[in-house]
């Protein structure tokens, strides 16, 4: 039965994972995962969600040890035995050498005749910061840095505008900007999409977060000699496990030099953007950053929000026409549905979100209420923006079988 696969295919992930966490520390007791038989699958679903977070909890268990026997300036000589089994050891912990998890270089992937760096920082907001500022140090230095945002992230809109005109300028025309900062993906309501990115005069950053870790951006790399990709580590890369905040910065230049990746290691520590020893210990998790596992993760979540997004359609009465990226460009991806109304009121959408929760209540399926994105289950939330289109936001996780289909179907039944 269908439902039972997608039960057991859930288990013997959560199974494997826990494997190779004991692999790498040491310790065997990572998941005590134990799932009833029988065709309760909401039940079945619910031990899952528990059983995950016992791995978590486990998992940060180990991760933590090390950073609670360590003082932020430790005394010379003291040797810090991270979860995965490895040694640090630092003087400081805002310099910490987090290059075991930055020599995972098989996560990386550029075309021949590319050099390529991996940096990693507390966030994908800290990673833009610091790669605004060395844009504004490299050719800020006799005008006004000139940026170029094309996309719709507010956080990114906001960090751009807190800086002072008379150092950065933001401009329409990309083609004059001294830097691009561009999604391949964009949401504000409705999705957008650039099948090709306009270039700058210096650097294309590219935030990859909602297009995914497996995103490819040679189609990006004919005109541009430098291309930075940047990324929240959160979100699809912890296998929805969450075990800390992460941002990932790739560097990809014609020339190979590594003047770059050297320059941001030095503001990241500047500025104390770096990982700390648990944030490090709990990444050294073998699937994080492991690009095998974020193909086979990240696939799965694309393919369930296609399907609740082909549920809807481009033609309901009630949604509007592109909820999801793919009903406009078929090759694209995102890891959520943004679904807007056709004739929105903010009573009409919280009568929506009520009206769902109600269903998913009434029909036994196991979606929960709460943002971000990437998780293992299924969430929704409405989202209300100051400055902004109001939408209901559905994130399908990476789990099959009894919620996915039975959300496909809601939804598909809301649109009619």
């Amino acid at each position: 039965m269908e439902f039972r696969a997608a039960i057991e295919k859930d288990a013997d992930d959560l199974r494997t994972l826990a494997d190779r966490a004991a692999a790498v520390s040491g310790r065997d007791d990572f998941l005590p995962c134990q799932i009833a038989s029988g065709n309760d699958w909401l039940t079945q679903e619910r031990q899952l969600d528990a059983a995950a977070m016992t791995l978590r909890r486990n998992w940060l268990g180990v991760a933590h040890r090390p950073g609670d026997a360590t003082l932020k300036s430790p005394r010379a000589g003291h040797v810090a035995h991270v979860a995965c089994g490895s040694d640090v050891s630092f003087g400081y912990e805002r310099d910490i050498d987090v290059s075991l998890l930055e020599q995972r270089r098989s996560y990386l992937r550029a075309p021949a005749g590319w050099g390529t760096d991996l940096i990693l920082f507390r966030s994908g907001q800290a990673a833009l910061a610091c790669l605004v500022h060395f844009a504004a140090a490299q050719w800020g230095k006799s005008h006004p840095l000139t940026v170029a945002h094309v996309g719709a992230y507010f956080e990114t809109a906001s960090l751009l505008a807190s800086w002072p005109q008379r150092m950065i300028r933001q401009v329409e025309d990309a083609a004059a900007a001294d830097i691009v900062i561009a999604e391949p993906v964009w949401c504000d309501g409705q999705f957008g999409c650039g099948k090709r990115l306009p270039m700058a005069r210096h650097a294309l950053l590219l935030d990859i977060t909602m297009s995914g870790p497996t995103y490819d951006l040679a189609p990006h790399l004919d005109d541009c000699p430098l291309v930075i990709a940047y990324s929240s580590g959160l979100k699809l890369d912890q296998a929805g496990l969450e075990l800390a905040n992460a941002g990932i910065v790739r560097v990809l230049t014609r020339d190979g030099t590594t003047e770059v990746g050297t320059a941001l290691r030095h503001l990241r520590g500047l500025t104390g953007s770096g990982l700390t020893l648990d944030e490090l210990s709990a990444l050294s998790a073998p699937w994080f950053m492991d690009r095998a596992y974020a193909e086979h993760y990240t696939a799965a979540i694309f393919d369930n929000n296609r399907a609740l997004a082909e549920a809807v359609g481009s033609r309901s009465p009630l949604f509007g026409p592109c909820c999801h990226p793919s009903l406009v460009s078929a090759a694209t991806e995102a890891p959520f549905c943004a679904l807007t109304l056709n004739e929105p009121s903010p009573e009409r959408y919280r009568a929506l979100e009520t009206k769902i929760a109600g269903e998913c209540e009434h029909r036994g399926l196991l979606a929960i209420k709460g943002g971000s994105f990437g998780f293992r289950g299924h969430r929704f939330e409405l989202i209300e923006p100051e400055d902004g289109r109001t939408f209901l936001r559905v994130a399908m996780g990476w789990r099959d079988g009894w919620s996915r289909q039975g959300l496909c179907e809601l939804f598909a039944e809301l649109a009619a």
